[in-house]
C-alpha cells in the first residue's frame, strides 16, 4: 500500500498542503518555516543535513538547516562532515537505496563545530535518531543524501514511507531556497558559495600546469553547483554546445572522465581555496 493510501482523509488533506507549499520556498526562512511546519506531522525532526556530489571520492557539498532555538548554524567546509557522510552513503547503498534509521551519534561528532549555540543558550535535549534517505541526480550527475536529526526516531515503517514519498518535494525546496551567502545572478538562477578559486584570471588567461583557462574554471565553478550545460550558457551567455566543448577539453586536460571527476581534480589541485 502506497504512503497516501494509510492516511486518513484529514491527513491527505494536511499532507496536501505541505506539498502545495513547497511552490512558496525562496528564502532560507521559507524553507526553515516550511520544515517546521505541517510536515514535521509525517517526518518529525530538529536538524536537515542535505549532500550532494561525489561521495566515492570525497567531493561532497552540504547545508545544514535547523530550527532548534538558540541554535545557529553558520556557514562550515565540508571536512569534518566528509567521512560520516560517505559512510552513511555507503549504509543507504547497502540497504538497496532505501530509507534506513540509525543513532545520531555517527554525526553528532562532526555536527559539533556547526552546531553553536548563539546568545540565548539552547535548551533543546540532545539528537538521538537520524533518518536517511538519498535520491540520484542523472542530469547533474551526482548523488544526493538527506539526513533527518530528531530527539526521537521516526517510526521504522510509517517514517520509511514517508520518507519516500516526501523526499523529492524536500529536496525541490532545498534547491529553490536562497541559502546563507548564496547570491542571484543577472539571468537569475539562484547561486551558492563554490570552491574553486577564479576571481584572479580572466576568461581567456592560460593558467599554469594543466593549462586550465579563466573560463575553464569558471565554467567548472557551475558545474559544482549541479547546473546543466544550458543553465550554464544561459549563466556566461554561450551556447550549450560551446559549454559542452569547453567540458571535454577541461576533462582532457585533467585525464578525467566525467564531471564529477574534474571537480573532484580541480578541489584537490592549487586552484581550490585552502
Amino acid at each position: 500500500m502506497s504512503f497516501l493510501s494509510n492516511l486518513s482523509t484529514a491527513e491527505r488533506g494536511r499532507c496536501f498542503d505541505v506539498l502545495t507549499e513547497v511552490a512558496h520556498v525562496r528564502t532560507q526562512m521559507d524553507l526553515v518555516n516550511w520544515l517546521r511546519g505541517g510536515i514535521q506531522h509525517f517526518l518529525p525532526h530538529e536538524v536537515l543535513v542535505a549532500a550532494w556530489g561525489d561521495f566515492q571520492s570525497g567531493a561532497i557539498g552540504h547545508e545544514i538547516v535547523s530550527s532548534l532555538r538558540g541554535v545557529r548554524i553558520p556557514k562550515a567546509g565540508t571536512s569534518d562532515l566528509v567521512a560520516p557522510l560517505q559512510a552513511l552513503f555507503a549504509s543507504w547503498r547497502a540497504a538497496h537505496k532505501q530509507p534506513f534509521i540509525t543513532p545520531a551519534e555517527r554525526l553528532n561528532s562532526a555536527l559539533a563545530p556547526a552546531l553553536q549555540v548563539g546568545p540565548v543558550p539552547s535548551t533543546t535535549p540532545a539528537l538521538r535518531s537520524a533518518t536517511v534517505h538519498g535520491l540520484r541526480d542523472v542530469r547533474g550527475e551526482q548523488d544526493c543524501l538527506y539526513i533527518l536529526l530528531g530527539r526521537e526516531a521516526i517510526p521504522e515503517k510509517t517514517g520509511a514511507a514517508a520518507l519516500t514519498a516526501l523526499l523529492p518535494h524536500i529536496d525541490m525546496a532545498v534547491r529553490q531556497a536562497v541559502l546563507p551567502g548564496t547570491t542571484t545572478s543577472q539571468a537569475g538562477v539562484r547561486v551558492a558559495p563554490v570552491q574553486i578559486t577564479i576571481s584572479r584570471h580572466g576568461p581567456g588567461q592560460a593558467l599554469p600546469d594543466n593549462g586550465m583557462t579563466g573560463r575553464e574554471l569558471q565554467i567548472m565553478q557551475w558545474v559544482e553547483m549541479g547546473k546543466t550545460n544550458q543553465e550554464i550558457g544561459t549563466i556566461l551567455d554561450i551556447s550549450a554546445f560551446t559549454v559542452k566543448n569547453h567540458l571535454q577539453r577541461i576533462f582532457k586536460k585533467l585525464d578525467v572522465y566525467n564531471r564529477a571527476q574534474a571537480v573532484s581534480r580541480l578541489k584537490n589541485s592549487h586552484y581550490a581555496h585552502g
